[in-house]
């Protein structure tokens, strides 16, 4: 008898999984908490194909009387109605680990809290470029690319795949890819939610075993790359079942590295075959901040890990720009510069940010709250070449108070604190008031965006748009 199957949530993941199983003479139903309006062509695309749906606010019931579920990424697993599925025998599964059960080709998976995306389009990039000259084609999916459903057919034993992996996706995994990349664990998908991005986990500990459901279940040979400055994939390595590489901010044993050169820069070497080796200096690469760094190691191990050669893995580097919205230049308007960071909706990355200048910044900071501590960031604020900080939301003036605190308690100058106000080109126009030829203006809010904005990207995207209103009229 055929399986009454549910696919919850109607994403890209679910929608090219959906079109699949359709496909292929399955009788799927949607369950999505929108409209047939909302869903537009989504809709008119799989009713052709058979698809059934169950649509609006009541879209979880009734999931007891189907066989199997497919569910969102976005869609915990302790949600009561698929905890009343599971207790009457239903099995949940997601698109995700249905991907690595069929996959024939070997998979690089990505996670992290931060960079994972960085480094999985570096990835990509390198091996594109070294497995085109022996026809091996690469393809990225995941949080980024195309969803894995959509290429799947095309696949062959030879090809790689490349999966920026969020915690959301790891959660139920029961299989792990064959070249794992942790790129740091930090707790920035626990409670409070983001209404419009549910940060979803429970705790600490089921964070960080969703995490390591991208390396648990490798095999002997299977490699997993871990970032050795950060404190918790440091505590993991001994869980890894296969070869482990590593990468840091100093010499590894076997691993990547970076170090600070006597006049000024950096270099990157790894140490792969017995012998450290130069991969690139950073007078070739176009990605700021020591973030970056760690990023390239890992993209590079990875990469070699994959079969590719070192002069690909430098001609790749050199050439990438990174991902929009990740300390993203602009342009440069009247000797002013403009970068997106507007991806940075916690402390931590706006001080990795903040630390690739040596310019002045004017800082845009600020946003919804999410739980965070804003001491360190303070600290960090008045400690770097932040003159004036634009604050905006409802944390701009916690922000505010942070950095007034941290100034009193260091004895150091307090930057200047203008607020901002709501709409993007109010708060572009305070931010370019306050800056000079020769500065910065960072939009690195260390906030989530609701509130004022849909999402960061349209945060982002806004943050943009006024400034090439500028180039336009400057």
């Amino acid at each position: 008898m055929d399986s009454k199957i549910a696919v919850l949530g109607l994403g890209i993941e679910n929608l090219a999984l959906t079109k699949y199983l359709a496909t292929r003479g399955r009788h799927v139903t949607v369950c999505d908490n929108r409209g047939q309006a909302a869903l537009g062509e989504r809709f008119q695309l799989l009713q052709k194909l058979g698809v059934s749906f169950h649509l609006g606010p009541d879209y979880l019931s009734g999931l007891e009387d189907f066989d199997l579920l497919y569910r969102s990424p976005g869609l915990p697993l302790f949600q009561p109605e698929l905890l009343k599925a599971k207790a009457n025998g239903v099995t949940i599964t997601s698109a995700m680990r249905l991907f690595l059960e069929l996959c024939p080709c070997q998979v690089i998976g990505v996670t992290g809290t931060k960079g994972k995306g960085t480094t999985a389009a570096l990835i990509h990039n390198i091996l594109k470029l070294s497995q085109a000259k022996n026809g091996r084609r690469v393809y990225l999916g995941g949080n980024i690319g195309i969803a894995p459903f959509d290429f799947i057919d095309v696949l062959k034993p030879e090809d790689l795949v490349v999966l920026e992996l969020s915690s959301f996706q790891l959660e139920d995994f029961d299989r792990s890819v064959a070249i794992a990349v942790i790129t740091n664990i930090t707790e920035d998908h626990l409670a409070p939610a983001d209404p419009l991005n549910p940060n979803y986990h429970r705790s600490r500990s089921d964070y960080i075993r969703a995490k390591t459901n991208l390396f648990r279940h490798q095999k002997p040979n299977d490699i997993t790359i871990f970032n050795a400055d950060d404190p918790t994939s440091r505590e993991l390595i001994s869980q890894a079942p296969g070869k482990v590489y590593t990468y840091a901010g100093s010499p590894q044993t076997l691993g990547a590295w970076f170090q600070k050169k006597p006049d000024q820069g950096y270099t990157i070497l790894w140490n792969v075959t017995g012998a450290a080796e130069t991969i690139i200096e950073s007078a070739s690469i176009q990605l700021r901040g020591e973030h970056n760094l760690r990023n390239i190691a890992a993209a590079s191990l990875a990469a070699h890990a994959a079969g590719a050669d070192l002069d690909s893995i430098r001609e790749a580097i050199k050439g990438y720009t990174g991902l929009e919205h990740r300390l993203e230049y602009v342009a440069t308007v009247n000797g002013i510069q403009f970068f997106d960071d507007s991806f940075a909706t916690a402390p931590d990355p706006t001080i990795v940010a903040l630390k690739a200048f040596t310019e002045p910044v004017v800082l845009i900071a600020g946003g919804a709250d999410k739980g965070h501590d804003y001491t360190v960031l303070g600290e960090e604020i008045v400690n770097s070449t932040v003159k004036t900080i634009i604050l905006i939301g409802s944390m701009g003036p916690k922000i505010g108070a942070a950095v007034r605190q941290a100034a009193e308690r260091l004895g150091k100058p307090l930057p200047k604190l203008v607020e901002g106000g709501v709409a993007m080109e109010e708060i572009f126009a305070k931010a370019l008031a306050n800056a000079d030829a020769g500065d910065v203006v960072l939009l690195s809010t260390a906030c989530a965006s609701f509130g004022l904005f849909n999402n960061y990207k349209e945060r982002g995207d806004l943050f943009k748009a006024e400034v090439k209103k500028l180039t336009k009229n400057g």
